[in-house]
């Protein structure tokens, strides 16, 4: 994939990815500045949260084209979301309150196939009704990969990536980590192969900092530690994600990991950063390129 997008075998190729589009008013500001900025290359919504009518809104008004689905089937941890299909009530991803679960492992458990494919279906529409062009597809929480119980939602994820002729967010590199089981290895393993056969593209890697760990870190050490991230990259696409945003008390309320969204927000935003990233000689490319190439084949 890397020669057919113009690049050498050997390049490393980065997609700089913000996660949480539209989960409040301040995350949208912080991820239309990166856009403006040139810090980001792409993004990805979560629509159903309250503040991705806005996000799509100012997509549009700005010109923003690099905008994937956050695939949402989870709730919050202090914020609860609702399923985005309306048309009946989907028994099986809702508690009792009709919020999505915000335990994963009792999706996995509970959810029946065709709710899921309907729910994430009706997000996908939902973007595109907003004049929203979608460039890939991913997981929030990897709510549709199967990582707490074993039982993953991808096959019928990649029905509806067939369908719009989206790629998808699994890197092939995942079966390399040493954390799954084997019989995560294996399905991990069987899914890529299927979706090769489905000719949905796939990056290699994804790297990110840790998230919600030490929200006590100073900025320098988070620097530190993103620019060994960077220089460490390997040949192939791999997806650098960040979960930028500016602190509001709309953030405050919903996470408890606002300051390390806030330093994300800075750092990408950082002329270190962006030099490490040039100095590396480093190419820059956007899930657009992906989805385009994917269309073309």
């Amino acid at each position: 994939m890397i020669r057919e997008l113009g690049f050498a075998a050997d390049d490393r190729l980065l997609i700089i990815n913000a996660d949480d589009f539209g989960i409040t008013k301040g995350t949208n500001e912080a991820i239309v500045n990166l856009f403006e900025e040139k810090a980001i290359t792409s993004t990805s919504i979560m629509i159903p949260c309250k503040d991705s009518n806005e996000a799509m809104e100012i997509s549009n008004w700005k010109g923003i084209k690099n905008i994937g689905i956050h695939l949402t089937l989870t709730s919050g941890e202090k914020h609860p979301y609702r399923p985005v299909f309306q048309k009946r009530v989907l028994n099986s991803l809702i508690t009792k309150e009709g919020y999505f679960h915000q335990d994963a492992t009792l999706l996995e458990r509970n959810a029946a196939d065709d709710e899921v494919s309907l729910e994430i279906e009706s997000q996908i529409q939902s973007a595109i009704v907003h004049d929203i062009e979608p460039t890939h597809l991913d997981s929030h929480g990897g709510s549709v990969m199967g990582l707490f119980t074993g039982r993953d939602f991808l096959e019928i994820t990649f029905d509806l990536c067939e369908k719009y002729r989206l790629p998808f967010n699994l890197p092939t590199r995942i079966v390399e980590q040493p954390f799954f089981n084997n019989d995560q290895l294996r399905m991990f393993q069987k899914r890529i192969s299927s979706a090769k056969e489905r000719n949905i593209l796939l990056i290699d890697d994804i790297v990110s900092l840790p998230y919600c760990f030490n929200p006590t870190d100073a900025y320098s050490k988070m620097k530190r530690e993103l620019t060994e991230v960077i220089k460490n990259l390997k040949p192939g696409i791999t997806q650098l994600t960040l979960h930028p945003s500016k602190i509001t008390e709309q953030l405050i309320a919903i996470t408890e990991c606002y300051t390390e969204r806030e330093l994300e927000y800075l750092l990408l935003n950082d002329i270190d950063i962006k030099q490490v990233i040039n100095n590396e000689q480093i190419k820059l490319i956007s899930w657009k390129d992906i989805r385009d190439l994917q269309r073309s084949i």
